[in-house]
């Protein structure tokens, strides 16, 4: 979604929280015989006026006249079809599945789920394991097969020969040949859930039983657990080996920590000296991280930082030499601390299917499911459904809802399953979606905001139409515009000027030395600035007063160069080679505030056009009862 369509999605769609008290079914106003009820106007009203400035809310009579034009419009949108084109169906229904996604997850399962993943937060495991892989819909040859030969693996482990061995040998991870299986420390998230499950629930020095993911069948060896140190958020300085000289890494990080040591800027510093560009634009800084997404040389370094602004000694890793300085070490908080992000991310992994399948069950011992059995029976045993299909037969109903066999057939036809688990899964994704098809009955909160988003496209969609686009489509009718309303449009007083930022004082002052003597900013940089060490900016050009590019209440009262403006590390110097008077804009340099008034002029004709087009009726004793009530 675009920024001007988000933007107008968060004004329009925050009525959609937490609406569902009681509503009033009283008659406000009409559209061409279309009712509006004073439960769905306060619904609106309340929820924007909380979510306005104090100076800016409107009355009740105020906030109607605006309700109006906003039904006036999705009027005349679905009178032109804008509903029916193919580009506004494919966005409501993406948005339309953003908004079931709720619906799809047990909430109880999701708050067992969180709950588990905080506890296991606290540690992080380090574990080896052995695979033998067998893909999810292998026969069931093969998953006897990867099964029995897993079972063996085990039966040796169990007798006494290490693990490290066993994994060597029978282990079809490829890495196993290396590492003997062993992965290192993990936390929560870092494995695949059924995975992750085993190592936390297993005992340490324990071997666990065989188990399946979808890789195949393991088993695993948990050989620590420690408690986990949270997250650390650092900067970094790294040098990177040079192969052609062993020594002149170790000896340029040597020199970069003498400078830090003597006072030296790290993120300045880090800038012009890393080799590692991703972080250097940034000062250095490195997104968050716990030890088991680091290596272990590194993570040990930094982690063993006590206090923000610490610096190590450099260090040498597999990547070349570092200085590393703690911003802040960041402990696993409490419980609710954590939730929030902890859910986000369940939303985001294959754990959020195990909150689906609980709604799935649900709905299966609360639905009227009733399937075929003679169809059913015909295809288990291996017979053709095609002899059916002529004769619009019904698979199964749901509620009393038909599903006919064409769908499961187009289903076998899309799907690798064979036997009763296809009919079962068939029936899964039926009930799903019949449920997710009837929420709009049976989740008013979730009617509602559906409305609001069908609303909300439209209604961009026309405005884009009849108003914005047209304002910048029709250059003719925006000149004449701008020369009936010219006046509108004038500078206020502004300057040719240069202004230099510096953040040290002395450097300041020589710019204000220099600026005064006349010097250009190329003389000035030339002069100022040390290769990569950046000491003044420069920027020149017309502004007004006021501008925010000026230090606050600068005024252009005369010319020449100003005082060193500004304190700590933020000095400004401002020299004013010409104060301009008030004068016209030219319709180029007032274009964005035409078009911006243009727009407004334009809407406010075409609803005139469409309250002559529709009949409104407004129910004057409703509104004034409503206004008494609220103290207007």
């Amino acid at each position: 979604m675009n920024n001007l369509k988000r933007f107008f999605f968060v004004l329009l769609c925050a009525a959609s929280i937490n609406l569902f008290s009681q509503a009033d079914d009283a008659t406000l106003f009409t559209v061409d015989g279309d009712i509006i009820t004073v439960g769905e106007f306060m619904k609106v009203f309340n929820k924007n006026r909380d979510i306005v400035a104090k100076e800016n809310k409107k009355s009740i009579a105020e906030y109607l006249d605006l309700y109006i034009n906003y039904k006036l419009k999705l009027k005349e949108a679905y009178r032109l079809k804008y509903d029916t084109v193919r580009a506004y169906r494919e966005e409501l229904a993406s948005y339309r599945e953003q908004l079931m996604a709720p619906y799809l997850i047990d909430s109880k399962v999701t708050r067992r789920l969180v709950k588990e993943a905080y506890d296991r937060s606290k540690f992080d495991i380090d574990a080896s394991h052995i695979l033998v892989l067998v893909p999810p819909n292998a026969s069931p040859a093969d998953t006897l097969k990867a099964y029995q030969k897993i079972q063996k693996a085990r039966r040796q482990v169990l007798a006494g020969t290490s693990f490290e061995t066993v994994a060597k040998k029978y282990s079809e991870d490829p890495s196993a040949k290396k590492n003997g299986g062993n992965l290192g420390y993990f936390t929560v998230f870092s494995m695949v859930y059924p995975f992750e499950s085993v190592a936390y629930n297993t005992p340490v020095h324990q071997v666990s039983a065989p188990f399946r993911t979808n890789y195949g069948y393991h088993i695993l060896k948990v050989n620590d657990k420690r408690p986990s140190d949270g997250e650390v958020e650092v900067a970094h300085i790294m040098i990177k080996h040079n192969p052609s000289d062993s020594v002149a890494a170790k000896v340029k990080i040597g020199e970069i920590y003498q400078k830090l040591k003597q006072n030296g800027h790290f993120d300045l510093m880090a800038k012009q000296q890393s080799d590692d560009r991703n972080s250097a634009i940034n000062g250095g800084v490195l997104p968050k991280f716990n030890r088991t997404r680091m290596i272990d040389e590194f993570a040990n370094v930094a982690f063993s930082l006590k206090e923000p602004g610490e610096l190590s000694e450099p260090f040498k890793t597999s990547q070349g030499w570092h200085i590393v300085k703690l911003i802040k070490k960041l402990p696993i908080g409490d419980f609710k601390d954590e939730r929030d992000a902890l859910e986000r991310k369940i939303e985001k992994s294959e754990r959020a299917k195990i909150a689906g399948k609980s709604v799935l069950l649900r709905l299966k011992s609360t639905y009227k499911i009733k399937p075929n059995k003679t169809l059913v029976d015909a295809y288990i045993k291996g017979g053709t459904l095609q002899a059916y299909k002529s004769q619009k037969e019904v698979i199964a109903t749901i509620n009393g809802k038909e599903i006919p066999l064409d769908s499961f057939i187009r289903y076998l036809e899309s799907s690798k399953e064979k036997g009763a688990l296809a009919f079962d899964h068939f029936m899964d994704q039926e009930i799903l979606t019949y449920y997710k098809e009837n929420l709009i009955h049976t989740e008013p909160e979730y009617a509602f905001t559906l409305k609001d988003y069908r609303e909300g496209l439209l209604l961009f969609d026309v405005m884009q139409d009849k108003i914005w686009g047209q304002a910048e489509r029709d250059t003719i009718g925006l000149k004449a515009f701008y020369e009936k309303h010219a006046d509108l449009y004038q500078w206020g007083k502004r300057a040719a000027l240069v202004i230099a930022h510096c953040t040290n004082l002395s450097k300041a002052k020589e710019v204000r030395r220099l600026l005064k003597q006349g010097k250009s900013n190329s003389e000035i940089k030339k002069i100022m600035n040390e290769g990569a060490t950046i000491h003044v900016l420069l920027s020149s050009g017309v502004l007004e007063e006021g501008n925010k590019k000026l230090p606050a209440n600068f005024t252009f009262d005369k010319l020449g160069v100003s005082d060193v403006l500004g304190k700590e590390n933020d000095f400004t110097i401002i020299k004013i080679n010409e104060i301009l008077q008030p004068e016209q804009m030219s319709f180029q340099q007032a274009r964005g505030a035409v078009v911006n008034d243009y727009q407004a002029y334009l809407e406010a004709s075409w609803l005139k056009g469409l309250r002559s087009r529709y009949n409104v009726s407004v129910d004057n004793e409703t509104l004034n009862a409503l206004k008494q009530a609220h103290g207007e």
